[in-house]
């Protein structure tokens, strides 16, 4: 390991050192630490931190997923070095923290009740009424106003150079990144586990069970498993990762929008086994997308009525809707005069030199220090300043014009210079500068403060866009005092609870995982009959034999609508079906779409899988991108790469056999694979007999391939092909995973125990479709007339494929009617027959 070098001099000028004093010498609380860093063995601290990254990225913690399915993009990456704080400056953020939340509160509690605040001129009417984020809708001056608006509350919070500490920015609208505190505490655990024996860190996992404590509390009925879940926007935002970290470690149910639905009794969850009432909303949604009633119309994130069912307190929602009016920077200049009346306390974290210039003393301070001040908005949650020194001439005129014409929707500030912390990099140490998010939970009456949180060092200006989560993301270490650190949780979380079988899933989340089996079952599919139409093209000049099951394969492409009828047609040893073939690969044909779907269908599903299911999905869809990236054109290529998409499937199918509890969930997910696989026999892998003139042997020979059965059938009856005996192994074995009867009688017992746990049936019967299969497959096996020139067994056969395939899709409408879209089936209107 290279050595430690101590920073002679901050790359910010100015700016407090986290780890070197004045005089040069590493301040006392850091010292533990780098004496394990240089003690560690092997590749040392770099590899440690190498390998914690490398879990992350492929848990996926550190991506955001794209609605095309694309790679996910990397929103922030782990730096090792954990920012150290002394027991000292944590009582002070632990004071200034918990007093600025009560403050918030309170303020909301008026601004959208009394408003006494505004009577008593403590707020200027225009800094309410200007606000977007205050809305009216919300306003209750009577009693039903929520008992605590501020449930939760996170700051980002930076070191001055004289060492006090000051908030840059508010969060309270729906406060992120709590998830991800305790997902890299987790992962540091790991990988640095020496230094968690070495320093007394003090643990954060009693904050969430507080939190979860304090929800409980909030429920409305007073219930004693309430049902409490976590608002989210989707898979697309940017900190949904950590949005299913917080659920999972609350122990609540991720839901989106369309997942509830209000009635009289207040918001319920539709699941599967009926609607199920909802307690408590921690929302991750903003506030003005909740109610489409009577917030933003055109959203279609929220919950239509949320914001009357929240009124009548039928259901409590944390933080309170409206709750991010406080975000607002202009807020700042007023909060000290807020703590004193509201309060009747001075402000214990200072205020930073901000004004607001609405009020025409702060202005005319402001124009008269333009050229040294920083102008932000003065109503975005998170604004980019504008520092008027480095802004162009024309620009800062520009500037000079706006404030002076809109005083009351500007700020300005003195700049700020972060706190600078050392950073792993190859040649040592390097300072970088420091912003802190910690969060603090509302508790018995007061406040309490996550012993911990996360530094960002972000990837820009680190005042630019405050409240955005990038660049590099650390863990926080408040150094223990004393046993006193340590917090033993309450009793009152201890309940007695039923022993239950069945599982509360949303309707939504059981339409992703019958549609995710599908696509999986769909991919292995698409990849056996193109993996088998171009081994054939690459084995060069192709005999007769080969030639007739190549025209058989494209024709098959087509049935299942992979290639155009133009293509199949082509001749076998055609440049035209050849670049077909080749280009199946490619970017926006069928294999990359399925895998778009399937990572899209994934995403939204994440909180129901696994760690590790999701780990190593990620994992493998990533190497099946980069895999068939580098294949296009290439025929070696793409068949190994279809291999690969195949071993994936059966990877895939594994992982949800033995680490998927067989519950409501488990099930779509496997009838979802079943039907395909079912439908794909049908109508792709048995394709060949449907054709004229039928060439029998080609037939058999393709449907024991693609079927993954040819080895099966040459222990069984060594090299001899009948249509019987190849018939009844993909048909009617029931021994044989790939059979269309295992199918069918899986998705028959699926069906029976979807009807007893949920109530809601769907008639499919598979015996009356395998006996019809049976009857036929005897037929051949009776005389060989009757199947040679295409007789009556082959009619039979084609009619009991063509019923089978329109019953699966019969049942797939029945299951979305029943359980995906809770639509009743139709009935004909009419007048009744006398």
């Amino acid at each position: 390991m290279k050595a430690l070098r101590t920073p002679e001099a901050s790359p910010t000028k100015g700016a407090y050192d986290e780890l070197v004093t004045g005089q040069g010498t590493i301040r006392y609380h850091w010292q533990a630490l780098l004496s394990v860093v240089r003690s560690l063995p092997g590749t040392g601290f770099a590899g440690r931190v190498e390998r914690a990254r490398l879990q992350l990225v492929e848990g996926g913690a550190t991506g955001i997923a794209t609605p095309d399915g694309a790679p996910p993009v990397e929103a922030w990456t782990l730096e090792g070095l954990p920012l150290v704080v002394s027991p000292s400056d944590w009582r002070l953020l632990e004071d200034g923290l918990t007093q600025r939340a009560r403050v918030l509160d309170a303020v909301l509690a008026d601004i959208y009740g009394p408003q006494r605040l505004l009577a008593e001129r403590v707020l200027p009417p225009a800094l309410l009424h200007a606000n977007p984020q205050f809305l009216r809708p919300c306003h209750s001056p009577d009693s039903s106003s929520p008992v605590r608006h501020l449930v939760t509350y996170a700051a980002d919070v930076v070191h001055m150079p004289d060492g006090s500490w000051a908030v840059l920015a508010d969060h309270t609208q729906a406060p992120a990144g709590a998830g991800y505190a305790l997902h890299i505490r987790r992962t540091l655990a790991r990988a640095l586990p020496e230094a968690f024996r070495a320093v007394a860190v003090r643990d954060i996992g009693p904050f969430y069970e507080q939190w979860q404590e304090t929800l409980a509390e909030l429920a409305t009925g007073g219930r004693g498993n309430p049902l409490i879940a976590l608002l989210t926007p989707g898979p697309y935002a940017q900190t949904y990762v950590e949005q299913v970290f917080l659920a999972r470690a609350l122990g609540m149910t991720l839901v989106e929008g369309a997942d509830l639905t209000v009635r009289a009794d207040g918001v319920a969850l539709k699941t599967l086994e009926g609607l199920k009432h909802v307690d408590v909303l921690l929302r991750r949604l903003d506030s003005a997308y909740c109610d489409p009633l009577e917030l933003r119309a055109d959203s279609t994130l929220g919950v239509t009525g949320l914001l009357g069912a929240a009124r009548s307190g039928k259901v409590t929602v944390a933080n309170a809707l409206g709750s991010g009016v406080v975000e607002a920077p202009a807020l700042a200049p007023f909060l000290p005069g807020l703590a004193r009346h509201l309060l009747g306390e001075d402000l214990r974290l200072p205020a930073l030199d901000v004004w607001w210039l609405g009020e025409k003393p702060a202005l005319d301070h402001a124009l008269a220090h333009f050229d040294s001040l920083v102008f932000r908005p003065a109503f975005e949650a998170a604004p980019s300043g504008r520092p008027a020194p480095s802004v162009p001439d024309a620009d800062r005129r520009a500037l000079y014009d706006n404030v002076r014409a809109q005083p009351s929707a500007w700020l300005a500030q003195r700049r700020v210079v972060p706190s600078v912390a050392p950073s792993w990099s190859g040649e040592g140490l390097r300072p970088d500068p420091l912003i802190l998010r910690l969060f603090v939970v509302a508790r018995d009456g007061d406040y309490t403060l996550m012993p911990g949180g996360f530094a960002r060092t972000p990837a820009s200006d680190p005042l630019a866009l405050p409240g955005r989560l990038d660049g590099q993301l650390r863990d926080i270490w408040v150094l223990a005092e004393d046993d006193a650190d340590v917090v033993i949780p309450s009793s009152a979380r201890f309940q007695r609870l039923a022993v239950q079988r069945g599982v509360d899933l949303q309707s939504r989340i059981a339409d992703n995982l019958f549609w995710l089996g599908r696509y999986t079952e769909r991919l292995d599919n698409t990849a056996r009959l193109t993996r088998a139409a171009l081994s054939r093209v690459a084995l060069g000049p192709m005999g007769p034999r080969d030639q007739t099951e190549l025209r058989q394969l494209t024709r098959a492409l087509s049935d299942m609508g992979l290639i155009g009828a133009q293509e199949a047609l082509a001749p076998p040893d055609s440049m035209l079906l050849t670049q077909t073939l080749t280009r199946f690969t490619a970017d926006g044909r069928p294999i990359a779409e399925t895998l778009r779907a399937i990572k899209r269908l994934a995403a939204s599903t994440r909180d129901r899988l696994s760690a590790d299911m999701i780990a190593a999905l990620d994992a493998l869809l990533g190497a099946m991108n980069r895999r068939l990236a580098a294949a296009r054109g290439d025929v070696d290529r793409q068949l190994a790469a279809l291999d690969d998409l195949i071993r994936f499937v059966a990877t895939f199918a594994g992982l949800s056999q033995e680490n998927v509890t067989r519950g409501a969930g488990w099930r779509f997910l496997d009838i979802g694979r079943r039907l395909e696989r079912s439908h794909f026999t049908c109508r792709g892998a048995l394709s060949p007999f449907s054709y004229t003139p039928l060439v029998w042997e080609s037939a058999m020979r393709l449907a024991l391939e693609l079927c993954d059965s040819t080895i099966t059938y040459r222990t069984r009856y060594l090299g001899a092909l009948e249509p019987a005996p190849a018939l009844d192994l993909v048909l009617l074995d029931d021994s044989n995973p790939r059979a269309v009867a295992f199918q069918l009688q899986a998705i028959h017992h699926h069906l029976a125990e979807l009807g007893r746990t949920t109530g809601s049936t769907v008639d499919f019967a598979a015996e009356p479709h395998v006996g019809e299969l049976r009857d036929a497959v005897m037929m051949f096996a009776r005389d060989e007339r009757a199947w040679r020139h295409e007789g009556l067994a082959l009619a039979q056969l084609r009619h009991a494929l063509d019923r089978l395939e329109q019953a699966l899709g019969q049942l797939s409408d029945d299951l979305t009617r029943n359980y995906f879209s809770l639509v009743p089936a139709s009935r004909m209107l009419g007048l009744p027959v006398v």
